[in-house]
């Protein structure tokens, strides 16, 4: 199988789950996620890159974060991005601003303000932001501004205003649910992790949720004083869970991903194979053995569970070791998605 092929057949599957886990969240679609918990704004940083593939997968993405932003955690979603690739960093901004414009959402004007440059004379060149526009076409429209001025051409999205709200009866929707009941912020993410754990330490919660220690220690404190979660003493951790009452609330329990670790690894095996390049197979395939060494540990992250082994002299055995890694990858996705 050619780099091409095996970057067709995960991106099929990325493309997949990530409309599966969309429209769980609310996006018009037919095929919905309901195993695992989606973390929402780890996907929609994901899109920036993965939708590119998919025009009618970002515009719709994009309607639902307009009709839905102020369920949005913009602190979360901008800690989130810091860590994406620069271009995934300009389009999340622009996101923001399309979701945050005419809106009093300080919030989602931070993400854009913090992840994008506003000095003079900066160039971000420009190039199509979806990868099946190659060049112009005979019907040519003028390019969106806003797209544009953070380097990306395309047309002014059309927005359907089809998207709804997460329906917090599914179990994918766990993370809404516990925003309605605390809002949005650090306890809405311990109530989460908890409602999907037996027992968890705070700075586990809180590198999960991408929230400080200070608050998410605060909140298992006054959960514990209000006797709504215990404590125990393991080694040098304190582990905390919720009460059984309270524990019910997240039912039924969906399967954990740590998605905040997998997505941004995902993107950087699918970026590897991108085939759209001048690059021969031969470099391909070595962009990909140090895209998985790169991506080994958000590959390997809870709920996901792939190993990648040591490929050190891969070149020598061929790429039928980089093309199996792929595989796995692309059908352990596929699994996740139903």
């Amino acid at each position: 199988m050619t780099p091409k092929d095996l970057h067709g057949a995960l991106l099929d599957s990325l493309l997949e789950l990530a409309w599966r886990q969309w429209s769980a969240l609310g996006v018009a679609g037919i095929r919905v996620a309901s195993e695992s918990v989606v973390d929402p704004e780890a996907l929609l940083v994901a899109t920036m890159s993965i939708g590119r593939w998919d025009a009618r997968l970002f515009d719709e993405v994009l309607d639902w974060v307009v009709a839905n932003n102020t369920i949005v955690d913009a602190a979360r979603l901008r800690r989130l991005a810091r860590d994406s690739a620069e271009e995934q960093q300009r389009l999340v901004a622009v996101v923001s601003h399309l979701a945050s414009e005419g809106e009093k959402r300080v919030g989602l004007k931070r993400v854009e303000t913090d992840l994008i440059s506003r000095e003079e004379g900066v160039d971000y060149g420009t190039q199509p932001l979806f990868h099946s526009s190659r060049s112009v076409p005979e019907n040519w429209v003028p390019e969106d501004e806003v797209f544009a001025g953070v380097g990306f051409s395309r047309s002014a999205p059309e927005l359907r205003g089809m998207s709804q709200q997460p329906d917090t009866s599914n179990p994918a929707c766990l993370r809404f649910k516990a925003r309605a009941l605390v809002g949005l912020g650090a306890r809405a993410e311990v109530l989460s992790y908890l409602w999907t754990h037996e027992w968890a330490h705070g700075r586990l919660i809180a590198q999960r949720g991408a929230y400080n220690q200070s608050p998410v220690a605060g909140y298992l404190t006054a959960l514990c004083n209000a006797r709504l979660a215990e404590k125990r003493v393991d080694g040098r951790r304190t582990e905390y869970r919720l009460t059984e009452e309270l524990r019910g609330l997240g039912t039924p329990t969906p399967h954990y991903v740590a998605w905040d670790a997998v997505w941004p690894a995902l993107a950087v095996v699918a970026q590897a194979l991108d085939s759209t390049t001048s690059l021969s197979d031969e470099a391909l395939w070595s962009r990909l053995a140090t895209s998985l060494d790169t991506a080994r540990k958000g590959l390997a992250a809870e709920g996901f569970a792939v190993h990648v082994p040591d490929l050190t002299g891969w070149a020598l055995r061929g790429p039928s070791g980089l093309e199996a890694m792929v595989r796995e990858i692309a059908d352990r996705a596929r699994e996740l998605g139903e």
